[in-house]
């Protein structure tokens, strides 16, 4: 059984201020583009412990989690881990907290937390699932990298003054990383220029410590 190390790794300590629900949900984590099966054990409005057979070999992972309808997608740091077999199968338990999140997925979580019912209104579900596009890419940074990013195309004149990080006028696709290991972005931004909007394409480079360059 998982119960002693959902004890051990999941809400101990100051994370009981969290709601946390324990709870098996289906949960796969990201290999090198790969989906790999995970089982969920716990899951709060800070991060989620899952145990997988295939324990990864980074610390920053990005997931799919399976909460009622909805496919979660979520950017996690591993602050805890630990083994364990069970019926002659190792395991690892994995506890991660949680860095980036699209804003529609944060409140899924928050809702099922607290075992609030998804909202009613049919064109609010609708435009939920639309941000499932090409900005994903943007919605999984980290706060203080979209608000370089935004910061940099305002000041390149690409974004309108006061565009807010949280929901700026842009949609980006990720491009790989260099050689360098600085990620690739490409992102298409919108202006309004004397009561037209004006479109532009960029890239942009954000190293591994979050600056963000403007390249074209």
């Amino acid at each position: 059984m998982f119960n002693a190390l959902v004890e051990r790794f999941g809400g101990r300590g100051e994370r009981r201020s969290a709601d946390r629900i324990r709870r098996r949900f289906p949960l796969t984590w990201m290999k090198d583009g790969t989906p790999v099966p995970a089982q969920g054990l716990e899951i709060s409005t800070k991060g989620v412990l899952f145990a997988t057979k295939d324990a990864p070999s980074t610390r920053d992972l990005e997931v799919r989690i399976g909460l009622a309808n909805r496919q979660v997608r979520a950017r996690l740091t591993i602050a805890r881990s630990g083994t364990m077999a069970r019926e002659g199968v190792e395991w690892t338990i994995l506890a991660g907290v949680f860095q980036g999140i699209a804003a529609d997925d944060w409140d899924s979580i928050v809702r099922f937390c607290k075992n609030q019912p998804d909202p009613t209104n049919k064109a609010a579900d609708e435009l939920a699932s639309m941000a499932h596009g090409d900005d994903d890419a943007y919605r999984l940074l980290p706060l203080k990298v979209q608000e370089r990013i935004v910061a940099t195309l305002v000041e390149a004149g690409r974004l309108n003054p006061g565009s807010d990080a949280k929901n700026p006028l842009l949609r980006m696709t990720y491009g790989g990383k260099t050689r360098t290991g600085a990620h690739v972005l490409s992102v298409r931004s919108r202006r309004h220029v004397d009561g037209e909007a004006v479109e532009f394409d960029s890239s942009l480079q954000v190293d591994e410590s979050g600056n963000v360059r403007l390249d074209r």
